[in-house]
């Protein structure tokens, strides 16, 4: 897929010059050069979703995929809202309501899944990126995150989304219930399909 650069409405435009000059170089990047930003615009377009969990509160183990589709909100340029469709390790379908807001001064991004089976899952998390191009987001660091009620349940999560390139990123996550330690739930990997 040729790459093309993410560009919306949210950064400001000293975010959005420092960006465009990264994006013309036509050299490897060096000491010295200035840190592009982040643009959550990254996250607009559909995507093909893979996702990998243990067994947990939130249900039985396994593989689930299906689709994830993000819009820019017309209103508000730092607004992305969209839908996951899925089907779950057992076949059944499931979906997820998306609504994420991002902070380009505090480089703060607010994911919020509500999910049909019944719960909502809330990663709050800061933004960091290397000169290369390579940014992460790291969640649930935040004690005054969300926690996830279900079943009984309070389920709180944790963990880091790695975006190697415009068409693929991976989440890792770790889940505490009841205040228990941190254990590995598992992974969501995301790859863009191509034109979308």
């Amino acid at each position: 897929m040729p790459y093309k650069p993410a560009v919306g409405r949210c950064l400001p435009a000293d975010q959005r010059k420092v960006n465009d000059a990264y994006n013309s170089l036509d050299r490897p990047t060096r000491p010295g050069d200035d840190m592009p930003f982040w643009d959550p615009e990254y996250f607009v377009g559909v995507w093909d979703f893979d996702m990998r969990t243990q067994d947990s509160p939130l249900g039985a183990g396994g593989q689930s995929v299906g689709t994830l589709t993000i819009k820019a909100n017309d209103k508000n340029g730092c607004l992305y809202e969209g839908t996951m469709k899925g089907e779950d390790p057992d076949g059944k379908a499931f979906t997820r309501t998306i609504s994420a807001v991002y902070d380009p001064v505090k480089k703060t991004f607010n994911w919020t899944e509500k999910d049909s089976r019944g719960y909502t899952i809330v990663k709050n998390g800061s933004v960091g990126g290397e000169l290369g191009g390579l940014f992460h987001i790291h969640f649930g660091d935040d004690p005054a995150q969300p926690v996830t009620t279900f079943a009984g349940k309070k389920i709180r999560f944790k963990g880091v989304t790695e975006m190697s390139s415009p068409a693929y990123n991976r989440t890792d996550i770790q889940m505490s219930v009841d205040g228990g330690p941190l254990v590995t739930y598992g992974r969501i990997m995301l790859e863009k399909q191509e034109g979308k």
